[in-house]
């Protein structure tokens, strides 16, 4: 497959039913996720994998894109049931419904009886909720061994610092641009832009 086909693939998945600005629900765009994928499956061999973790997962773009690239067995987690019948029903349509599960509770207070082979997340970037961002990127540390995960480029540095002092190995891939529709009452402009980083972390 190429990146260009798994990005068409993407954005057929329709993006949060009901977006609530206090969970920062903003929808990965399709040619993010599909990058992240790519990236993670043909650079550094992390995708496919045998469990692989979505915290935050909203309708599933990259959960369900790591089930399309060949992952055994993918768990999307949100605290939205109504996202995640969007991203189960998505799932069927994709085909890969067989290998993938919807868990409804907060992404930062999982549990898991072994961690997993690798986690992608594009959490809450903290604007509404303070913290929001590093409370998810240490979850994924605490759940898996390979963590991507999306921040906005201005962050990156103290990111990056907080994932040393949690005993991990951390690296940013690549800068990319997101362009937001408005889709929340507060917006007034046709699109917002924020520069994110997509890094990649590993506990030591």
């Amino acid at each position: 497959m190429r990146k260009r086909d798994l990005e068409i693939l993407l954005s057929r998945i329709p993006p949060h039913p009901r977006p609530r600005v206090e969970l920062e629900q903003y929808a990965t765009p399709a040619h993010l996720a599909a990058r992240m994928l790519w990236v993670a499956a043909y650079t550094y061999r992390d995708l496919p994998a045998g469990v692989v973790l979505d915290l935050g997962a909203g309708t599933g773009r990259l959960g369900l894109g790591a089930a399309v690239v060949g992952s055994e067995y993918v768990v999307l987690v949100d605290v939205d049931r109504g996202a995640l019948r969007v991203a189960l029903e998505a799932s069927r349509e994709l085909g890969v419904d067989a290998r993938v599960e919807a868990v409804c509770g907060d992404a930062t207070r999982v549990a898991l009886a072994r961690r997993a082979d690798c986690a992608l997340q594009n959490p809450p970037f903290g604007v509404h909720r303070r913290g929001a961002d590093v409370a998810f990127l240490e979850a994924a540390l605490s759940l898996s061994r390979r963590v991507y995960s999306v921040h906005k480029a201005e962050t990156v540095s103290y990111v990056l610092r907080r994932c040393r002092e949690a005993g991990a190995e951390a690296e940013p891939l690549f800068e990319d641009v997101v362009r937001l529709p408005p889709t929340m009452p507060h917006h007034y402009k046709r699109e917002h832009r924020v520069r994110v980083v997509v890094i990649r972390a590993a506990p030591r």
